[in-house]
C-alpha cells in the first residue's frame, strides 16, 4: 500500500500541468456566413454591425469558398453599421461565405443579408430575415 502511495506521490510531483494553447488571429479570425440566394439575377449585400466594445475601429472582409475578396466595410467605429455590396451571380442556393475582421480580432455583432436594387417602391435596400 506504501508502495502503490509513493508511486502516486510521484507522479504527480513530475506531471506538468498541460496549458492550452491560445492561437491569435494575425490577418483576422473568420465567422462562417451562409449567403441564401433564390436567384442568379438578384443583386445582395451583407449588412455588418462592428461590436459595441473592443475596438476602437474595424473593418471587416467578405470572401468566398475561393477565398475571393466580394468586398469590404469601411473602417467602423463600436457600434457603427454598413452594407459590404456583393452583387449579382450567386446561383439560386446556399453560398458559404468567411466574414473576417480586419484591425482588430473580433466577430461582427450582427449580419444580415440585404437584397439590392429591388424593384420596389423605395429602390433601395432592405434587410431580409435569414
Amino acid at each position: 500500500m506504501t508502495k502503490a502511495l509513493s508511486l502516486a506521490g510521484l507522479c504527480l510531483a513530475l506531471a506538468s500541468p498541460v496549458v492550452a494553447e491560445t492561437t491569435a488571429c494575425r490577418s483576422g479570425c473568420g465567422t462562417s456566413y451562409r449567403l441564401t440566394s433564390a436567384s442568379e439575377t438578384r443583386s445582395y449585400g451583407i449588412l455588418i454591425a462592428a461590436p459595441d466594445i473592443g475596438c476602437r475601429r474595424v473593418r471587416f472582409r467578405v470572401k468566398d469558398e475561393a477565398a475571393t475578396t466580394l468586398g469590404q466595410t469601411p473602417p467602423l467605429a463600436p457600434g457603427e453599421l454598413a452594407v459590404v455590396r456583393m452583387g449579382r451571380g450567386f446561383t439560386a442556393g446556399d453560398h458559404f461565405l468567411t466574414i473576417s475582421s480586419v484591425g482588430c480580432e473580433t466577430s461582427p455583432a450582427a449580419t444580415r443579408r440585404v437584397t439590392l436594387a429591388k424593384g420596389s417602391p423605395d429602390h433601395g435596400w432592405r434587410a431580409a430575415p435569414d
